[in-house]
């Protein structure tokens, strides 16, 4: 008997380690237009089970999972205008998040899931990097407009913005949380766009955009302080929309080195090279992170 209980026992511990090792698990969002509309959809790291999230009229892009793995912020135009969203990570209990009447751009989650800053204009030709507490309260407009701030991305710690400044050329900043001290850490006169912090906050990854006639793009790495800029994309396409796995050693990105833009990951070197999906349409703007 006493046997029976330990086995039983060790059986329901197993069990439950199953469950436990299945409620959590890494996953893509992108956003796709092989319905013939740009909707949004999730997958496995390996590219398989693919599902479609959003499958409303409207156009649905620029998903960002939540650092808890529970939600997905987007960006949707059901309404006529482009504002910020929110899902649950089965496409459940879609719903708008914010009360603006101008369009919205870019969300990004903070590192506790408390907020979502993003990129909203503001009239005159202006934009500005704002934010709004994950349940639509608290609206906060962060920089004036003076200056053309855009894919705000908030640091590990909390305690930064990383973001693009449009003005000689697209440059990365980092400022203060409150918008204050923006610093320029890389050249100007050249297309840097779409920077990401590392999970760790050490390293940023960004496209480096060659403009018309010679369109291009390739992914960098450098450190935070802007040094030790590397290249770990050499294609004649277009490599851009970087962002990185959960544990810092893997790249997502969007590619059309194929012939139209797919999504694949390599390591954070450039090395092991991978293609995810596989669709005559467009596939791109991955979001990376483990879902609960």
């Amino acid at each position: 008997m006493k046997y029976c209980i330990i086995l039983t026992v060790l059986s329901f511990l197993l069990a439950m380690e199953g469950i436990s090792a299945q409620a959590s698990i890494e996953k893509i969002v992108f956003k796709s237009a092989r319905d013939g509309i740009s909707n949004i959809y999730i997958m496995n790291t390996d590219g398989s089970d693919v599902r479609q999230l959003t499958k409303d009229s409207g156009k649905n892009n620029c998903p960002a999972l939540s650092p808890d793995g529970t939600k997905i912020a987007f960006i949707s135009n059901r309404e006529g205008k482009d504002h910020i969203y929110l899902m649950n990570t089965d496409g459940s209990s879609q719903r708008r998040l914010t009360n603006t009447q101008n369009v919205e751009d870019g969300p990004a989650w903070s590192p506790d899931g408390k907020t979502i800053c993003f990129r909203k204009e503001i009239g005159n030709s202006k934009v500005a990097i704002c934010s709004v507490n994950a349940d639509g309260k608290n609206f906060r407009q962060i920089t004036d407009g003076s200056v053309i701030y855009t894919n705000p991305v908030i640091s590990p710690d909390g305690a930064k913005i990383l973001c693009n400044s449009v003005q000689n050329g697209i440059e990365i900043v980092i400022m203060n949380i409150d918008g204050s001290n923006p610093v320029k850490i890389a050249s100007s006169n050249e297309m840097r766009a779409l920077p990401r912090w590392s999970p760790d906050g050490k390293k940023i990854v960004y496209s480096l955009v060659t403009p018309p006639p010679n369109v291009g793009g390739e992914i960098h790495i450098l450190n935070s302080n802007g040094s030790n800029d590397l290249e770990i994309t050499a294609n004649s396409g277009v490599s851009e929309y970087p962002c990185w796995s959960p544990d810092g050693k893997k790249i997502a990105f969007q590619t059309c080195r194929d012939g139209n833009f797919e999504i694949y990951t390599m390591d954070s070197d450039g090395s092991g090279l991978k293609r995810l999906t596989n669709n005559k349409e467009f596939d791109g703007w991955p979001s990376w992170g483990i879902v609960k």
